[in-house]
């Protein structure tokens, strides 16, 4: 009955082959051995069993040895499929097998065909083979569970438990027939019934996934282990007795093939060796990487004792993304390797060096406190701020430290890695070059994180609004242009300057959608006033992502058509940063956006590092001075050589002026003197929402440029000037606190400025008797806002809005 389920079981890992996808040669192999096996029982059973010549070989010795290779092809198939790599020395491990396992027959048949003359050498090796081949395949079952282990999975329980219980009962039954014993009750039958039904049975169950395994572990080797020293004891006992020369021979060739297979594992080893380097070591600059470092601050938290204390210092470039996408990946590679070869420099022996990835890196300091970190924090800034020569360019890099200790910062590794995360970005949102950490920072950094979220939602919402500041004519009085500020009614908060979330939007990377909708509503406010007969331009500056943008002049002509403006009503603003940032592409992008007919102003001017040069290269129709030279009127006279100097230039480069920061009648009066073209500040008109502007435009809007502002308190009267009342000091309080917080906001922010195209009044405004006729004007504008000022000469001069 055992044939018949032995044929029944092969046939089902047949047909498994056949009916499912996956793994089809194996359980097909399997299947085919196991027909073989119950086809050669059937012969023997109809044709050799009462013959008397059981022991002689026959075709069904052909069927049942069939049944052992076919086996072991399907169990190094299966098991294929689960390692991540087979390696090349399995195959040799198999040649040491069929060597070892030919020279243990070869001489035990010999040995045993002499003790046994009535029987020929082929007789006893035959059935010499079939001991020896289960041998195999318990060793080879081995190895399986040797390499995955005891989770390998039911398939492989079923399939291991069916080759076993098949050697064990082939080995019994070599054993009842040397005893002379007969095979036909008892276990054996059970035992035979069992192993050929749990092939089926793991042919048909379900595989679970499994992670792939590795070829590693004891299992690996135990093959051509036992059989190399089989091999040898064959050869030292052919020392002592007369062997066959095959014999000898094989066993020779085994150790030889095991040898070399000893010299493949010593290579694969030393190459083990080196991927665990590899796996720890950064490709580009040579140092740790991030699982090098973590491994080697758990050590040193394990291994510290309990006074010890180590220190932790996470850095990360600044603005590094902006001179990627400039440059280019490889100058950016370079300008890294460069960085991480200058901060092992300023480190001390000993103290690990890795980059995490990106542009951050990490320094671990072993028996550091505070001070040291702080002083070797110190010595890497030293050592970044010389510059950095990356394929001919010269750059200057900035970089932001975090630093924190163990045990004073936190009780374990990980939490000491993020609070050091924690103060390198408080140290970059404050632009202070080293930051420690300090408890309850981590909650400023979750606000932060939710403050970005927060903004994310709130763009296309609503929640942000558009004030606007003007821009005064300082020939005429008129104010016919405006610049644009973005704030943000947050639900919880408030309204919040732009200094609150600009830069957020810049780290996060939704910097454009910003700039998109700032832009939407500050050209359809121009429109409005448009329609109430006011002829204002609008400004809105554009941050480094819009010059990056190659679609970016398409989508502000698609704006201006749908709103049914003239480009001549926008003017787009650039910092002198920006324009430095990717030359080619900026230059190509603001000159079709010069094509279109919209304004283009360098705004900051004064405070980058661009050239003239640089300034005849690009479409530019307007300078904006920077603040900071008319704040310093009054104390330094070279800020006036500046002022001038800086309108004598743009005057002679066909370049219109406008001077920002306009707070002090003084300032206004010299400006008018050097013939500035126009001028913003809290002196000409505090910022404020469109319905607040409207009538400050309404009004400057009159034929002569004087409108009447009021009673001032202290002026005894009511005075009529160009330009409108100074605010009283509760007013505005929103963009003064910005800009004292955040001087710096204007780089990479959405500001919104505007300034008409000057090209239909270059000529009247530079006419000498016009101008000069506009100096006494705003002289006598200067001089009764002076009796509006006085309670400001004191110096304390109200801080402009930053633009966003």
């Amino acid at each position: 009955m055992s044939y018949g389920v032995a044929i029944g079981s092969g046939l089902l890992c047949l047909s498994r082959a056949v009916l499912v996808r996956g793994e089809r040669t194996p359980w097909a192999l399997l299947g085919a051995g196991l027909v073989s096996y119950g086809c050669g029982t059937v012969y023997h059973n109809v044709a050799v069993h009462d013959s008397g010549t059981a022991i002689r070989p026959s075709l069904a010795d052909l069927g049942w040895l069939l049944f052992y290779p076919a086996c072991y092809l399907a169990v190094i198939l299966l098991l294929r499929r689960r390692l991540v790599r087979l390696h090349r020395s399995v195959w040799l491990d198999a040649f040491v097998g069929l060597l070892g396992v030919a020279a243990l027959t070869s001489g035990i048949g010999v040995a045993m065909a002499r003790a046994n003359p009535e029987y020929s050498a082929w007789t006893m090796t035959v059935n010499v083979i079939y001991p020896l081949a289960d041998l195999l395949l318990i060793l080879l079952v081995a190895t399986v569970f040797g390499v995955l282990g005891r989770r390998s999975g039911r398939v492989w329980w079923l399939l291991g438990a069916g080759l076993a219980g098949f050697a064990a009962a082939d080995s019994l039954l070599l054993v009842i027939v040397t005893i002379g014993g007969e095979p036909s009750g008892g276990v054996l039958p059970s035992l035979w019934m069992f192993s050929v039904l749990m092939p089926a049975l793991a042919a048909w169950l379900r595989p679970r996934w499994r992670p792939p395994a590795s070829m590693s572990g004891w299992g690996v080797i135990a093959v051509p282990l036992v059989l190399a020293t089989v091999a040898l004891g064959l050869l030292v006992l052919g020392a002592t007795i007369a062997l066959p020369p095959l014999t000898v021979g094989l066993a020779a060739a085994t150790v030889l093939a095991a040898l070399t297979r000893a010299a493949f594992t010593f290579i694969e080893v030393q190459q083990l060796a080196e991927s665990r380097v590899l796996a720890r070591t950064d490709d580009l600059t040579g140092l740790a990487n991030r699982r090098g470092f973590i491994e080697r601050l758990a050590r040193v938290e394990q291994n510290l004792g309990s006074p010890g204390t180590f220190a932790l210092l996470l850095l990360d470039l600044d603005r590094f993304k902006v001179i990627n996408d400039s440059l280019g990946h490889q100058a950016g590679d370079a300008l890294l390797t460069q960085v991480g070869s200058r901060i092992s420099d300023a480190l001390r022996p000993g103290d690990l060096h890795a980059r995490l990835g990106g542009d951050e890196f990490a320094v671990l300091l072993e028996d550091a406190d505070c001070d040291a970190a702080r002083s070797v924090a110190d010595r890497v800034l030293a050592v970044l701020a010389d510059p950095f020569d990356v394929g001919g360019v010269t750059l200057h890099v900035g970089a932001s430290i975090g630093a924190a200790v163990y045990p004073e910062h936190a009780q374990d590794a990980q939490t000491l890695l993020r609070r050091a995360d924690v103060a390198m970005y408080s140290a970059k949102t404050n632009r202070s070059g080293v930051e420690a950490y300090h408890p309850g920072a981590d909650t400023n950094s979750l606000a932060r994180l939710d403050l970005i979220e927060a903004l994310r939602a709130a763009l296309g919402t609503g929640q942000l609004e558009v004030h606007y500041q003007v821009k005064v004519a300082l020939d005429s009085g008129r104010a016919d242009a405006v610049e644009a500020l973005v704030r943000w009614r947050h639900p919880t908060r408030g309204l919040l300057a732009p200094c609150d979330f600009v830069p957020l939007a810049e780290q996060a990377g939704f910097m454009r959608m910003l700039t998109i909708e700032v832009l939407q509503s500050a050209l359809d406010q121009c429109r409005r006033w448009h329609a109430a007969g006011l002829d204002v331009a609008v400004a809105v500056n554009l941050s480094a992502s819009d010059l990056l943008d190659r679609g970016f002049p398409e989508e502000v002509s698609r704006m201006l058509t749908g709103f049914g403006l003239s480009p001549a009503a926008l003017e787009l603003e650039v910092t002198e940063t920006t324009l430095m940032l990717d030359r080619a592409r900026s230059a190509n992008v603001l000159g079709q956006l010069r094509e279109l007919g919209v304004g283009i102003a360098v705004d900051d001017y004064g405070t980058g590092y661009s050239s003239l040069a640089r300034l005849l290269e690009l479409p530019v129709t307007v300078l904006k001075l920077d603040k900071s030279f008319i704040q310093r009127l009054e104390h330094d006279k070279r800020a006036e050589a500046i002022v001038r100097s800086t309108v004598q230039l743009a005057h002679s480069l066909d370049l219109r002026i406008v001077v920002e920061g306009v707070e002090t009648p003084a300032a206004l009066r010299m400006l008018t003197d050097v013939g500035c073209d126009l001028a913003q500040g809290y002196l000409l008109g505090e910022p404020g929402p469109p319905e607040q502007i409207t009538e400050q435009l309404r009004r400057r809007a009159s034929p002569d440029g004087t409108i009447d502002v009021g009673s001032v308190p202290g002026s005894g009267g009511r005075t009529t000037i160009a330009g409108p009342a100074y605010p009283p000091s509760g007013e505005g309080a929103i963009g003064r606190d910005a800009t004292a917080r955040d001087g710096g906001a204007r780089d990479g922010g959405t500001r919104e400025s505007s300034s008409r195209d000057g090209d239909a009044r270059d000529g009247g405004a530079r006419d000498g008797g016009a101008r000069e006729g506009g100096t006494r004007e705003a002289a006598a504008l200067a001089a009764r806002a002076a009796a509006r000022g006085g309670r400001r000469a004191g110096g304390h001069a109200t801080t402009r809005e930053v633009p966003c």
